[in-house]
């Protein structure tokens, strides 16, 4: 394999990666709103979400989420969306604070932090699965 189509092949797995973890977001936030109740438009689903998907983002890029070892082991991938979570999920609340005005209660922030976890996890895990696999 050349070190071109490595490089390419590696951005494409990166992106991949990135569009599955902004999916499993607003997966997260639809259920989240469809659990209590609120409206689950997709511009409600995508405003709710923003924050959090910047956050995310931005903290998989720091903790590392979209290097080829993040998903090299069922371990690793449930590993880099822990430590992504952990970083993401305190930037997400303070975004989500500025942009909207809306503190965060600690019940809502635990269950985010639980649920955001579990979602990720399994996004994470079945990428992984399906790389390691195909």
């Amino acid at each position: 394999m050349t070190k071109r189509f490595e490089n390419q092949y590696y951005i494409f797995g990166a992106m991949l990666l990135a569009v599955g973890d902004i999916l499993a977001l607003l997966l997260f936030t639809f259920f989240g709103t469809m659990e209590h109740q609120m409206d689950s438009g997709f511009v409600e689903i995508w405003n709710i979400t923003f924050p959090f998907m910047v956050a995310w983002i931005l903290s998989g890029v720091i903790t590392g989420a979209y290097r080829n070892k993040a998903y090299s082991t069922m371990t690793q991938a449930a590993i880099g969306a822990l430590k992504t979570t952990v970083l993401a999920l305190p930037a997400g609340l303070v975004i989500r604070y500025f942009l909207y005005d809306k503190p965060a209660s600690w019940s809502f922030a635990l269950a985010s932090l639980i649920f955001i976890l579990l979602f990720l996890t399994l996004w994470r895990w079945a990428y992984t699965w399906l790389i390691r696999n195909i």
